[in-house]
């Protein structure tokens, strides 16, 4: 099941007319890697979010769009449209470069070339402008001197881009360098130190690692290779103490040899160019195809991307640690996780840090001080859709700037520069969304310093019921930098919202994420069918024409195309769900919905006079073909037996992807309709001509009556109905004990000031 994410949802205040309805196709000429390509959405279109945004995560904006944040802040985002020509189908890969002057610069790999854009003030970026190079999904670039290379699988070789006079706002196209036959590659990485570049995954030497001398800046030369296997990124340093002082190492991820059994990591001496040679291998279980990895900074632990393990041999972001103190023989450690289900994908360490672009959860930020155990302190999504496996969103960052300003290039978004902030704040456990009416709930939050410092006498909680304005209360040090506030008691049925904030010693204000609550007494299940016995479920309508793919009550198989899973192999609850033809998993492309639609009857409820909610959870995939994004997943009601319908929720069409996910669904009925004695759904799936792979599913289906009871009597301490010296000895009682039934106030804490509040409610009476 999907795992509950408290977090904040920050607004982006979008300059002018805001993002606008545009897309484009994207078009990919010689990409090869079709994985991705099945992933790819069309672009954002927009006006740069720059001037005018919030300083800092402000959680109470409301924003048209929002990107889920914790401890990092906005700066600023530049569509791809940003970046001329305006017809960048997607971005990849970026770097950073900081100018002798030390103004601070991004470089955004983009379809049709590299963006150069000042960053210096990452409130109001400053485009460069634009290098163009071969259209093609995959660019990459790294930056020796003042000299950015660049490289593509579109070809050209590689792109010498000149940043010497990049403040006076030039940066020139030397050459595109081609030589040995060698056109396209698909990274390229570079040791600053050694000043040697490295070509990755080439059209020459067996996709290997190429050496590369920048001798002269403008004219790199392949000076050496290693081609025993194709190499799809590596990163390469030069020891200076210990057994291998001297020496230039390159770590390897192989994607490949033979067999997807030998993907793994490979440690090269490339020391001599014309006599590099493979000093130690490493493998790790379930492994699928070794992507990207990166050395701790003390070059004790490397930390390693696998990228098509997530909802395969996983289902949550893994990357593995492999202890490679000893270089000759790596030895793994274990993992860490975000605890979300996106791909992993480029990862760099900085400070103590681990920041780890993750596809669809966006940037995530590890705090490796247990370097075989790093734990999340931060994250930023750049797509808010889903955090499941697939290719879309976060592809790679930059976290090397001086000022500490961190750079995101999204495949579908663009550029995103945002910074960590100087002080964490988080719940302390789970935050309550349950709130008993007219009672004070605590709320505890653990606050520590990042990077900065903060002020202990500036936590405050906020709250407010409904739209209502927002108070503000002092949370008081409880020690162990723990700081407690307390809401207040809030009407019954009424819908609450808090968080918490505080104030480093820079002026920033960093806040919790926002939790809403429910104030009720009791949550009553009236209807729950997780679909292992029909209750009364019926498949089918006249008007259906669907030729395949008609809903069952059965287990789903697990159906992948071009990588992705179509229809899952596993449901939220129990062992069936209603799913559109489960033997998917036999022969995809057969059994999936074709030619029209098909359609799925709930009973008939009784739901007169209640103000019920309805969930369920549900799984639509559409892998889109041409024209494929005009099929819909359709949630109706009706309130008279079905007789006329109204739409309670449509999935699609530009929302539909490739494994889209299991994805919680829960809304009030009143919100919809009026509930009557004769309320049904229906769940209407299709597929229309030009035909593509259509499934859906549903299960955990529930009707949910919240209530509220009465307030018990606090004066009637002993429950006997009768207000009387009895209950005060009780109370007293309770009270020298410690019994958290004596904390009147609801702060966690038994002391005179309970006492007091007893006694006040004594003198009043029930």
């Amino acid at each position: 099941m999907a795992q509950n994410k408290w977090r904040r949802s920050l607004s982006v205040m979008l300059t002018a007319a805001g993002l606008v309805g545009i897309c484009t196709q994207a078009t990919h000429g010689a990409d090869e890697d079709l994985r991705k390509l099945i992933g790819e959405k069309p672009a954002a279109i927009g006006v740069p979010a720059i001037a005018g945004m919030p300083r800092h995560g402000d959680p109470t904006g409301g924003g048209r769009n929002t990107f889920p944040t914790l401890n990092m802040t906005l700066y600023a985002w530049m569509p791809l449209s940003a970046f001329p020509p305006g017809n960048h189908s997607t971005g990849n890969d970026c770097w950073g470069y900081v100018s002798p002057s030390g103004r601070e610069y991004a470089i955004m790999g983009l379809a049709r070339g590299f963006g150069f854009v000042e960053i210096t003030d990452p409130w109001n970026p400053v485009l460069v402008g634009v290098i163009n190079g071969p259209n093609s999904l995959w660019h990459d670039v790294k930056v020796i001197g003042h000299h950015a290379y660049g490289v593509s699988e579109g070809g050209s070789g590689i792109q010498v881009m000149d940043m010497s006079q990049i403040d006076n706002g030039v940066v020139t196209l030397v050459q595109n360098k081609t030589q040995g036959g060698h056109s396209s590659t698909h990274n390229i990485a570079a040791n600053v130190d050694s000043g040697y570049l490295y070509l990755v995954g080439t059209n020459i030497n067996n996709g290997g690692l190429t050496a590369v001398s920048t001798a002269d800046p403008d004219n790199p030369t392949i000076v050496g290779t290693w081609n025993a296997m194709y190499v799809h990124d590596a990163q390469i340093v030069t020891y200076t103490e210990g057994p291998f002082a001297g020496r230039e190492i390159a770590f390897c991820l192989s994607g490949f040899n033979g067999g997807w059994n030998n993907t793994g990591l490979r440690i090269v001496d490339v020391t001599d160019k014309s006599n590099m040679f493979t000093i130690s291998q490493a493998f790790w279980s379930g492994a699928r195809y070794a992507h990207q990895g990166w050395l701790s900074e003390d070059r004790r632990h490397f930390y390693i991307n696998d990228e098509l393990d997530e909802g395969d041999t996983v289902q949550v972001t893994t990357t593995r640690i492999f202890d490679v103190s000893d270089i000759n023989n790596p030895v793994y450690v274990g993992f860490f996780t975000s605890g979300a289900a996106a791909t992993d994908h480029n990862l760099y360490t900085h400070q103590g840090k681990i920041f780890e672009a993750n596809y669809k959860s966006g940037l995530r930020v590890f705090d490796k001080s247990n370097p075989a155990a790093p734990v999340q302190i931060a994250y930023f999504d750049t797509y808010p859709e889903s955090d499941t496996s697939g290719f879309n969103g976060a592809w790679s960052t930059y976290p090397y700037f001086p000022s500490g300003t961190i750079l995101i290039s999204d495949l579908d978004r663009g550029l995103f520069i945002v910074r960590l902030d100087g002080v964490s704040i988080d719940y302390e456990g789970a935050p309550p969304t349950i709130l008993t009416p007219n009672v004070a709930t605590p709320i505890r939050v653990v606050v520590n310093p990042l990077i900065d410092q903060y002020n202990p006498d500036s936590v405050r909680l906020h709250y407010r019921a409904a739209e209502g304005s927002w108070q503000v209360a002092v949370m008081t040090d409880q020690g162990d930098s723990v700081f407690q506030g307390v809401l207040p008691g809030f009407a019954c049925l009424a819908d609450a919202e808090y968080y918490a904030s505080v104030v480093t010693d820079k002026g920033t204000t960093v806040t919790t994420p926002v939790v809403g609550a429910k104030v009720i007494s009791e949550i009553v299940v009236h209807f729950h069918d997780n679909f292992d016995t029909n209750k009364g479920w019926t498949a089918g309508a006249p008007d259906d024409n669907a030729t395949a793919g008609h809903w069952s009550r059965m287990p789903p198989q697990q159906t992948t195309s071009g990588g992705a899973i179509v229809q899952p192999g596993w449901v939220v609850s129990g062992a069936n769900c209603w799913v559109t033809d489960g033997r998917a998993g036999q022969s995809a492309g057969t059994y999936d919905v074709d030619n029209g639609k098909t359609t799925l009857f709930s009973p008939v409820f009784n739901l007169e006079g209640m103000d019920p909610v309805i969930s369920y959870w549900r799984w639509f995939s559409n892998n889109a073909g041409s024209g494929a994004y005009s099929d819909v997943f359709v949630v109706d009601v009706s309130t008279n037996g079905g007789s006329t319908w109204t739409n309670f929720e449509t999935v699609g069409p530009s929302g539909s992807e490739v494994g889209g996910g299991w994805l919680y669904k829960e809304r009030r009925l009143g919100e919809v309709v009026s509930p009557t004695s004769t309320v049904r759904f229906r769940f209407v799936a299709s597929d229309y001509n030009p035909q593509s792979l259509v499934e859906a599913c549903i299960d955990d289906f529930r009707i949910v009556l919240f209530e509220c009871h009465e307030p018990s009597c606090i004066a009637d301490f002993n429950g006997d109905t009768v207000v009387n010296t009895l209950d005060v000895l009780a109370y007293l009682n309770a009270y020298s004990a410690g019994d958290s039934s004596a904390d009147v106030n609801g702060d966690t804490v038994v002391n005179t000031l309970d006492l007091l509040a007893f006694l006040n409610l004594y003198n009043e009476g029930c």
